[in-house]
Formats: structure tokens, C-alpha cells, sequence
């Protein structure tokens, strides 16, 4: 593989806009391209009493950038084999466009103006309202997602920006307006602090040639205050959501951890693969469902973003195991922190973890994911070719420091949902 076929060689160049850019090759056997722009636009930056706007703005912003109507976006991704989409998270929001090598400048065309030139038209909003409210719906009487929605609720004060689910309330969705959208998209989507992301074949710089063409100084402005992350701490508690005519208790427990650039997320990032984040290897699959046959799944995972982080374990089991589910869980989640790994397990867990790499590199949409994390997160361009070795040298008793810190209990939330105890 030549070296400007492989996607872990990735370089950073910054626009004549002062926009980061991070450039990196596509899989060598791959003939499309991704492109993405991660802005400061997530819900954690919403107006109070305005919950779900972040998560509609992203969401119109794909369905009508330009002068194109949905019906005409539609038909062109059609005929091109390409997709643009949108995601958000409480710190950002993040527009990807994808598609064939020879798309690049009709596409990027369109990407631009779904970052810059959206169109926030009424009969659009009323569509993606009407999507916003069943999800709002799936919320309040899903286990999974109102256990989720109410650990979230455990953990952080009001005006966190880790509260919040994104989806806000019937209440706060009727008070978005079309102005509210074009005030927030303004304020938040032009930031000189956003980062563009490429997966593509060279030459580079015909490549940034484009890019700043298209992403010009003038479109860009300041960058929106990032929201306080101070507050009451909450308090931990044990929660539990009656939720009539269901079968299954959603089972979440959870606490505050780091964010993703502390010197100890390599460690506790391994801690959470042995908890929880291997599928099969892992110690809640191994006990709570290999041993015990007592959860439909159970699993683990470390959110670390920019400002801050938390870590959770989450399981579905039955109504009349409920009780013995969590306190398993927490004998597994005080072990982790209480006793140091067995060198053999975290060997096998440490090369199951990093052999799911080299998949990550097969196609170019998954390559760019890892290219849009070290964006965003600022992390050094060789990140991913360094990340082996770094795990490799993390030793058990290091690994158990750290989770005594990222992984402790006693600052847990507890929530279960699901039917109502008997």
C-alpha cells in the first residue's frame, strides 16, 4: 500500500478562513470520498426553553440547502450515488456528504450550502416537528430511551449541557419558529472554531484549491460562548420508571467521568472494553448473560467529548431479576476498580479491541469517522498510528488507578424502566 493510500496518514492544514482542515487518503481499494463540517451547533448551546432546536436545525439543514427543494436533493443524490446526512451530540453538529470520486464538485456544491445556505421554510419545519414529536413519543415509553433520558437527568443539574437528549418536549418544539432556526444557524454554524474533515484521493492541493472556494473567509464568524458546565452536583439515587404495558426493564447505571483529552483516556478507555465494551469478551456479557442467563444485553461505554464525559453500564433483563441484575452490575462495576485485571484477560481484551481497527479502514466512510474524531478532538495527526502501542504498554495496575478515578460507583446514578414492580 502506497503511502497516500492509507487512511491513517492524515495532515492538517489550515484554510485562508482560519477553518481547520484535516485531509486523509482513502482506502486504497476505495473509489468515493466523505467530507464533513463539525460545527459548535449541539443542543448544548440551545436558548433555555428551546430544547430540540439544535436537533431540527441539523436535520433542515439537509433537507433544503440552496435553491434545491427536498424532492430535487432527493432525485440528484439518487442519480449520483451519494448521501448527505447530518448528526448531533450536545457539543456539536456535524454535515457529511459521501459519494463516488467523480461527484466530488457537484457534491461538495451541495454540502456547501447545506453549512452555509440552508432554508428554513415553514412547511418543511412542520414536517420535521411531526418526526421530532414521535421521537419525543418513543422517549417517554421505550425502556431504552427514557432510561437513558432519566440517567442523564440523574447525573447533571438544569442548564447542563449533558442533560438534555436532544429531542426536548412538546413544549419547547412548539416555540420553533423559522427565525429561531436562522438565529441559531447564524450564531453557531459559520464558527471559525468548526473543523472540515476529507476523505479523498489527491493531488491535495487542487483539493484545498476547492475547499477554499467554497469555504471563503466571509462566510465565517465568531464563535458562540461555550455554555457553563457549572452547576449543583447531583446528588446519586436510585430511580425507577414505571412504564405500564412493556416486557422488559431497561437497566442504566452510570456517573461522571473525563473528557476525551485527559492523559488517562487511553486507560480508562481499555477499562470500559473490559467492563463492558467488548461484545462476548467482556465481563457484564460474561456474567450477567453468559453465567447467569439473566439479560437480553448488557454492556458498557465511556462517553468522553471535548468538555467533559460520563461513562455507563446498561442492560434489558426481566422484571422479576431487576434487582439481582443491578447489584451484579455494581459487583462488576466496584471489580474494575476494586482489583486489578488479570494480565490474560486484558490481553485478550487489549488485541480484540485493536483488531477491530484494521475494519475500521475497509471502506471510506468508516476511515472518515476516525479522521472526524482526531478533528474534532484536536488529537495529533498520528493518533491512530500511535493508538497500538499505546495500549500495548498500559499494564493492569495502571489500568486499575485510572478506574478508580473514571469508573467509580460511588457517584452513580441507578434507573431502571420498564413495568411496574409487582
Amino acid at each position: 500500500m502506497g503511502e497516500r493510500s492509507d487512511p491513517l496518514r492524515m495532515e492538517r492544514r489550515t484554510l485562508e478562513s482560519g477553518l481547520e482542515l484535516v485531509l486523509q487518503p482513502p482506502p486504497a481499494s476505495a473509489r468515493s470520498f466523505s467530507i464533513s463540517y463539525v460545527a459548535p451547533a449541539g443542543w448544548g448551546y440551545e436558548p433555555r426553553g428551546a430544547e430540540g432546536l439544535a436537533t431540527v436545525a441539523a436535520r433542515m439543514l439537509v433537507g433544503m440547502p440552496g435553491r434545491r427543494s427536498r424532492e430535487e436533493l432527493a432525485r440528484m443524490l439518487d442519480r449520483l450515488g451519494a448521501s448527505l446526512t447530518s448528526a448531533v451530540a450536545p457539543e456539536s453538529a456535524e454535515v457529511t456528504a459521501w459519494g463516488p470520486e467523480e461527484a466530488w464538485g457537484s457534491l461538495v456544491e451541495v454540502f456547501a450550502d447545506a453549512v452555509f445556505r440552508p432554508r428554513f421554510e415553514r412547511d418543511e419545519l412542520t414536517r420535521v416537528l411531526r418526526k421530532l414529536r414521535e421521537r419525543q413519543l418513543r422517549q417517554q415509553v421505550q425502556p431504552d430511551l427514557r432510561a437513558e433520558r432519566e440517567l442523564l437527568s440523574t447525573l447533571y443539574p438544569p442548564g447542563h449541557p449533558y442533560r438534555s437528549t436532544g429531542v426536548g418536549t412538546p413544549r419547547s418544539a412548539s416555540r420553533i419558529s423559522p427565525e429561531a432556526l436562522r438565529r441559531f444557524h447564524r450564531s453557531h454554524y459559520p464558527a471559525r472554531s468548526s473543523v472540515l474533515v476529507v476523505t479523498a484521493r489527491g493531488p491535495m492541493e487542487p483539493l484545498v484549491h476547492s475547499l477554499e472556494r467554497r469555504f471563503p473567509s466571509h462566510e465565517l464568524c465568531g464563535d458562540p460562548e461555550v455554555p457553563s458546565l457549572l452547576g449543583r452536583a447531583r446528588t446519586p439515587r436510585r430511580v425507577n420508571i414505571p412504564l405500564p404495558g412493556q416486557s422488559q426493564v431497561a437497566v442504566r447505571i452510570g456517573a461522571p467521568s473525563v473528557p476525551r483529552g485527559d492523559p488517562h483516556y487511553p486507560e480508562l478507555f481499555l477499562a470500559n472494553q473490559v467492563l463492558g465494551g467488548r461484545p462476548l469478551l467482556s465481563r457484564l456479557f460474561q456474567r450477567i448473560r453468559e453465567q447467569h442467563g439473566l439479560a437480553y444485553h448488557a454492556s458498557s461505554e465511556l462517553e468522553a467529548m471535548r468538555w467533559g464525559g460520563y461513562w455507563e453500564a446498561s442492560a434489558g433483563t426481566d422484571p422479576a431479576t431487576r434487582d439481582r441484575v443491578v447489584r451484579l452490575m455494581l459487583e462488576e462495576i466496584g471489580r474494575l476498580a476494586g482489583e486489578t485485571v488479570p494480565p490474560g484477560e486484558l490481553g485478550r481484551i487489549r488485541e480484540s479491541s485493536l483488531g477491530s481497527l484494521p475494519l475500521e479502514l475497509e471502506t471510506t466512510a468508516s476511515a472518515h469517522e476516525l479522521a472526524v474524531d482526531v478533528a474534532y478532538h484536536r488529537l495529533p495527526v498520528d493518533f491512530y498510528r500511535t493508538w497500538p502501542d499505546r495500549l500495548r504498554r498500559i499494564r493492569p495496575r495502571e489500568l486499575r488507578r485510572a478506574a478508580e478515578e473514571g469508573f467509580s460507583s460511588e457517584h452513580a446514578g441507578i434507573v431502571t424502566a420498564g413495568p411496574p414492580e409487582s
